[in-house]
């Protein structure tokens, strides 16, 4: 789906900007007829980076401004046009037609609901924001719970830093093994009639996979084949799925993953729920916080399943797999009509669950690979030093 621009009139006959999203351009003038509106100018939506869900973290320091000014007396138009301040040219565009909106009577989060620049969670907490008032804590819940999903993966990536350089190193000696010793090596051992230890053997077994490996790498037409493969992989829905349900299952990283999810949705569910969402409600819109296709599914199924069996904690552990220990945190928290605190407890528990495994997988991995580090290169020594070592002495 595509986002177009439009200019138009209204029925009073005044000029009015703002975009739309529409699968097509037909689509998109049809919707605005629905609007009563006669199209003046309707463009394709540039810089689709934009509207990107999952990269729009600039999203979280204007949420934060936007509730800065808003508690400190500022009205909401006021509080957007002074938040524009720090964006860029096309940000500021997208402001715009917020407030544009705004004058022509529509709700912030029937703006918002037009354009997929939001995730439905933020748009949930608006709709109890415009019954309340209590628009500076809308958005800074949306802040909150957006900036502890970046911190985690930020968090992620700069642990998994050292491993990853040294698994660069690795991989780096094993290819200058294999395009400078190796070839040499194996010339030889196999031209001469020097006695083969078992270390010796193993090594040219070795070397020649790893060449036939990386001659796989080295032919084009094998390459392009594979990265094409690849990319219309990744376009195939129920590949995806495939992928997402495998990056749970992954023997060490998965069950982190999981929990990592399982947290951000419950934390999501605990916000919508004091907000005074309904179970139903916040269920469906913390589905889309989920960056898994696999336990995004899942979670779809628990609106209905609250719906038919009026069971809120069994819906939530079958579907998003959830440990018995939070079950019967949920269960309990179900009973006392206080699902929305211990909803709370459960995340931050699961985060400190997952924070503890991942700081003990990251203090192992370290060890691990300077240890296959210092085994390969010995192991190569000796398989080509040994030999020549044994030969030296015969001829003395």
């Amino acid at each position: 789906m595509r986002t177009y621009q439009f200019q138009a009139l209204n029925t009073q006959g005044q000029k009015i900007k703002g975009a739309i999203p529409a699968s097509s351009r037909v689509h998109a003038l049809h919707k605005l007829q629905l609007k009563r509106l006669q199209p003046i100018h309707l463009n394709p939506q540039r810089f689709a980076w934009l509207h990107n869900n999952r990269s729009n973290t600039w999203t979280i320091e204007w949420a934060k401004d936007v509730g800065f000014f808003l508690k400190q007396g500022l009205s909401l138009v006021e509080s957007l046009k002074a938040s524009k301040l720090r964006l860029n040219k096309n940000q500021k565009q997208f402001i715009d037609i917020l407030l544009e909106g705004l004058y022509a009577g529509l709700t912030l989060s029937q703006i918002f609901s037009e354009h997929e620049v939001f995730p439905k969670l933020f748009i949930g907490l608006l709709s109890i924001s415009e019954t309340t008032g209590q628009y500076a804590q809308a958005f800074e819940d949306y802040a909150t719970l957006r900036q502890e999903e970046i911190e985690f993966f930020k968090q992620l990536r700069t642990n998994l830093q050292y491993p990853l350089i040294l698994t660069i190193i690795i991989f780096t000696m094993v290819i200058a093994f294999s395009e400078f010793l190796l070839p040499t090596a194996l010339d030889f051992f196999k031209n001469s009639s020097f006695e083969q230890h078992l270390a010796t053997t193993l090594f040219i077994h070795f070397a020649e996979s790893l060449r036939n490996i990386f001659s796989i790498f080295t032919n084009i037409p094998i390459l392009i084949t594979i990265l094409a493969s690849c990319y219309l992989g990744s376009k195939i829905t129920k590949l995806k799925y495939v992928i997402s349900w495998l990056s749970i299952k992954c023997p060490i990283f998965g069950p982190i993953y999981l929990k990592t999810l399982q947290s951000f949705y419950l934390k999501s569910f605990s916000t919508l729920l004091k907000k005074g969402h309904h179970v139903t409600q916040a269920a469906s819109y913390s589905t889309d916080i989920l960056q898994n296709n696999y336990l995004k599914n899942r979670a779809r199924l628990i609106e209905p399943v609250i719906k038919s069996e009026g069971k809120i904690s069994a819906a939530l552990t079958n579907s998003l797999k959830l440990p018995e220990s939070i079950e019967y945190l949920l269960l309990t928290g179900e009973k006392t009509s206080q699902m929305s605190t211990y909803s709370n407890i459960c995340a931050q528990t699961l985060k400190n669950i997952y924070q503890h495994q991942l700081q003990k997988i990251i203090a192992w991995t370290g060890p691990i690979l300077i240890s296959i580090m210092g085994i390969v290169m010995i192991w190569m020594v000796v398989a080509i030093v040994v030999p020549l070592y044994d030969q030296v002495a015969r001829m003395d």
